[in-house]
């Protein structure tokens, strides 16, 4: 009795599973051929268009050659872009009233084209600033400095941000505030304007009474340090010229009777005759150390913004194909018979609908 009722139930069983393989099956079916359907249908519209070209071959043609001609006439009687590049070094913080200034430079060149204005601010005529076309900055940083600067930043981290801290993380962080030296570029119709323009350009772009101050407060402050420096080295080679003389007079007591006073001089030991001049000798390089970084400081720092490397003499040609007409005016012209080949195509199908 109990295989009988077993029978009913396995066949069931067999028949719910072949149920689903079959739903799978058909299933895999129709995706295969949906992905046929997309295959074929690519090929329709690609036969479609080497048909349509094939028909229009005369005109496609006419029109890339006439576009190509013409183009070509376009740039010989165009004005090349010239472009040219200096690198600046911002002091005092004054990154943000660099790029301020540039966009504004930008602005008066490129969009409002005012000659006026930017002739009166750069020191040269209307007709030199007309062929100004625009002003670009961006940092200039190598991944090497990035390293350095994510070092030094790392290393004043406590250990608990320091887990935290990647160097993607630190990189994503910075911005062109974050650097001081930055690539300064101008575009211009003139290749010869560059050197007109880079002294002016310049005293324009740190033009802020607050940065001023702060320069003069800086220049004087080199200046109290290094006139103090100089009255130590006075001072110290006064000291020296004494003890020279000490140093002699106890030679010659010491020639004469055999044996000289004992001069003690700062902490000296009391075994031993006179201190070293060399100790002397020590403290004056130091400080003509010191006098020497503040020179460089003073180099360094002289200028809200330092030139590290001033516009070349002529500038270069930065025109790319993407900007001559003899490329460009070709692909408009084929896109633009295209367009219209298709709107006839479309007018004649709907006139057909209209028909039947």
């Amino acid at each position: 009795m109990s295989k009988e009722l077993q029978k009913p139930e396995q066949s069931s069983e067999e028949v719910d599973l072949g149920q689903l393989f079959k739903l799978i099956g058909n299933a895999f079916d129709r995706f295969f051929k949906f992905i046929a359907s997309i295959f074929q249908g690519l090929f329709k519209v690609v036969l479609m268009l080497l048909i349509h070209f094939y028909k229009r071959f005369v005109w496609y043609v006419g029109v890339v050659v006439l576009g190509v001609v013409v183009g070509y006439i376009l740039d010989n009687k165009a004005d090349t872009l010239y472009g040219a590049n200096m690198f600046i070094e911002t002091n005092f913080n004054s990154t943000r009233q660099v790029y301020e200034n540039m966009k504004e430079f930008h602005q008066l060149a490129h969009e409002d084209r005012d000659t006026l204005e930017l002739a009166r601010r750069l020191g040269i005529t209307p007709s030199e600033a007309s062929k100004l076309k625009g002003f670009y900055i961006e940092p200039d940083v190598d991944e090497n400095k990035l390293s350095e600067m994510y070092s030094a930043y790392f290393n004043r981290l406590d250990s608990i941000t320091q887990l935290e801290m990647t160097y993607d993380k630190f990189k994503s962080s910075l911005n062109a505030f974050s650097f001081q030296v930055h690539k300064l570029g101008v575009a211009s119709k003139d290749k010869s304007l560059y050197k007109k323009i880079e002294k002016n350009l310049v005293k324009e772009l740190s033009n802020n009474p607050y940065l001023k101050e702060l320069l003069e407060v800086s220049n004087e402050n080199l200046d109290k340090k290094d006139a103090t420096l100089m009255d130590q080295v006075a001072k110290t080679d006064s000291l020296l010229k004494e003890y020279l003389k000490i140093r002699i007079n106890e030679s010659q007591k010491e020639s004469k009777l055999g044996s000289g006073t004992n001069l003690y001089m700062g902490d000296a030991e009391s075994t031993s005759l006179i201190v070293d001049e060399s100790k002397i000798l020590d403290k004056r390089l130091g400080l003509e150390a010191e006098r020497l970084k503040i020179n460089r400081y003073r180099v360094e720092q002289q200028n809200i913004v330092n030139v590290l490397a001033g516009f070349p003499v002529t500038g270069y040609d930065i025109t790319t194909w993407r900007d001559k007409m003899k490329f460009k005016l070709p692909i408009l012209l084929l896109g633009l018979t295209l367009v219209v080949f298709c709107l006839l195509g479309l007018s004649e199908y709907i006139k057909e609908q209209v028909k039947d």
